[in-house]
């Protein structure tokens, strides 16, 4: 197992520094294909984001009147968790036809078809930046100031493509065979949004309804945000979920690579 796992972590490093040109190459391409006739352009990237964040902002905070537990407006504390959750939503809707839709590529003998999900990654990374500046000019306007805690983005963001890769890896792979996998995504998303307290307080649970939701990863990951942006406690404060979000992330990272290695070799065949 540990021969394999630094197999495939070897791989993965070979073959990003190795084609990191054709990666950045293949995201902007990407980009402007998937925006390709539009007057806005990559501005689109960003447009649904930000149309989700004031619907849920006038339903929570305008509607049911939700007060978060940090004392903080509602505004803050959702952009803090909704940040990472629509970057991890972009990259894993997206990587599922990653590889089905480019069966010109597959079919290269050479082409290393691992890092078209890793191109994803790379697209999602234009409206990550831009929802980023968005909610730190959220903060500023509401009274949150830079603080050295912000870098502690530079943890947390690695922590979720990490994740995210293991996931498109695995849904890539998957749906070269089952189409349907593309339709199944969307609905554990739409249920795993609802199972991580991005609208509502972790707070408001307790006994094992709590201990069971604390290994969902992404709610370490969006808990993270706002441990670095609002609330300010460092990464290490609690090293038990730091020991069971990369428990859970190995696995997800090691299964979904191996997924992909072994069916990779058919990808051709069956496009």
């Amino acid at each position: 197992m540990k021969s394999t796992s630094q197999n495939l972590f070897s791989s993965l490093l070979a073959n990003t520094t190795k084609h990191l040109r054709m990666i950045m190459v293949m995201a902007r391409r990407e980009t402007r294909y998937r925006y390709a006739g539009t007057m806005a352009g990559a501005l689109w990237s960003v447009a649904n984001p930000l149309a989700m964040i004031c619907v849920y902002w006038f339903v929570f905070s305008v509607g049911l009147r939700v007060q978060p537990m940090e004392k903080a407006p509602f505004i803050v504390v959702f952009l803090g968790a909704y940040l990472p959750w629509s970057t991890f939503v972009e990259i894993l809707s997206n990587s599922c036809a990653c590889v089905s839709a480019n069966p010109h590529l597959v079919k290269k003998v050479v082409f290393p078809t691992e890092v078209l999900p890793v191109v994803q990654i790379a697209v999602s990374m234009i409206s990550h930046a831009a929802l980023l500046l968005l909610f730190m000019s959220v903060l500023a306007v509401n009274g949150y100031p830079p603080s050295i805690y912000n870098l502690q983005i530079f943890y947390y963001l690695p922590c979720l493509l990490v994740f995210s890769l293991g996931l498109a890896w695995l849904a890539a792979a998957l749906t070269v065979f089952y189409r349907d996998v593309q339709q199944l995504v969307g609905l554990i998303l739409t249920v795993w949004f609802w199972l991580t307290p991005v609208v509502w307080p972790f707070s408001m649970l307790s006994g094992w309804p709590r201990l069971i939701l604390t290994m969902n990863p992404l709610y370490y990951i969006v808990e993270g945000y706002r441990k670095s942006f609002i609330t300010h406690v460092p990464f290490w404060a609690d090293p038990m979920a730091g020991l069971c979000f990369w428990g859970i992330t190995f696995v997800v990272f090691m299964f979904g690579g191996l997924v992909f290695k072994r069916l990779k070799p058919e990808f051709a065949d069956v496009l």
